[in-house]
């Protein structure tokens, strides 16, 4: 008899090897969440973020892209060297780095890496401008909510193209 283990997603601590993983300067806001499941390996750092961010039902898709325009971030969904739009700046087979800039002052980078059997997403933003505070930290709650089901949902599907 097989047990079948589900995935576990949990928040994680900031460390210092954490902020090597970003370009941005003046960093003001940080997360990282890691997937723990079996099916880790096998798959690299951006057929995990295809299946994160690419892979999901419409009606995902359709939130994503709603939330996404309502931070104003600039994306070429489809664009050769993009994950759902997001700009590849670095691509290793265990680490993925995505950069998008928001017409409201900000610039974000989502960090993938595999490493010690998880899957670590981790998101960077810096600001500039006055009202780029105010918007990204009212949409924190519903970003660390919809990363995790975004994650728990990707930890229990079968790996993307890249």
């Amino acid at each position: 008899m097989s047990v079948h283990t589900s995935p576990r997603v949990r928040q994680c601590g900031i460390t210092a090897e954490l902020l090597t993983l970003t370009t941005l300067d003046d960093v003001v806001y940080i997360d990282s969440h890691v997937l723990e499941t079996p099916a880790v390996t096998g798959r690299t750092a951006e057929q995990w973020a295809r299946t994160i961010m690419e892979d999901v039902p419409e009606e995902v898709r359709a939130r994503l892209r709603a939330a996404w325009a309502g931070i104003e971030l600039d994306l070429t969904p489809g664009a050769p060297e993009t994950v759902a739009g997001w700009r590849i700046t670095f691509s290793a087979p265990d680490c993925l780095l995505l950069r998008a800039d928001s017409g409201l002052g900000f610039h974000g980078e989502l960090a993938l890496e595999i490493r010690d059997g998880v899957v670590a997403l981790s998101t960077f933003v810096a600001m500039r401008g006055t009202r780029a505070p105010d918007v990204w930290f009212s949409v924190v709650p519903g970003h660390l909510a919809f990363v995790r089901s975004l994650l728990e949902r990707a930890g229990s599907t079968e790996p993307a193209a890249s």
